[in-house]
């Protein structure tokens, strides 16, 4: 399984990016959703971890994979 990261913020991206996790950086709701729904597609994703203000901006939609999915597990950073 893999960790896979979404950020607002570069300089977390690219420390991530460091440590062999994958990331992406946006901050648009609609990119923001359709990165989540990607993440959700790809089934060796294990661990998706979002930074505070991207967690704010699409908080119902990962509530919803928190209480309905075993996996991903989703992670506030």
């Amino acid at each position: 399984m893999k960790m896979y990261c979404i950020s607002q913020d570069i300089d977390t991206a690219v420390g991530l990016r460091l440590t062999g996790i994958e990331t992406t950086v946006v901050s648009e709701k609609e990119k923001i959703d359709s990165e989540i729904d990607q993440v959700l597609q790809d089934q060796n994703v294990g661990v998706l971890i979002v930074t505070e203000a991207i967690y704010e901006m699409a908080k119902t939609k990962l509530e919803g994979i928190r209480q309905n999915r075993k996996l991903p597990l989703v992670v506030r950073f």
